[in-house]
């Protein structure tokens, strides 16, 4: 099986929530008030998230995945 990989970005905002972003809304992050927790190829936002938690322990992916759970096709 093949897996397309995309380059993925995971930002502290200002008020301290975690954003998984690529593509477009990728270009310009981080901002002058964000914070680069992890940067890499991944094959989705859950693998992204699953990266940056290892990197940085500020992503704590149980509560990214209540957060965002139907971004992880959680049911």
């Amino acid at each position: 099986m093949d897996n397309h990989m995309s380059s993925w970005k995971v930002i502290a905002l200002i008020n301290q929530e975690i954003e998984a972003v690529t593509g477009s809304a990728a270009q310009d992050r981080p901002g002058v008030h964000e914070e680069m927790l992890w940067q890499g190829k991944a094959a989705d936002k859950g693998e992204a998230l699953r990266c940056a938690e290892k990197a940085d322990p500020r992503v704590d992916l149980e509560w990214m995945r209540l957060r965002y759970e139907r971004d992880f096709n959680i049911r």
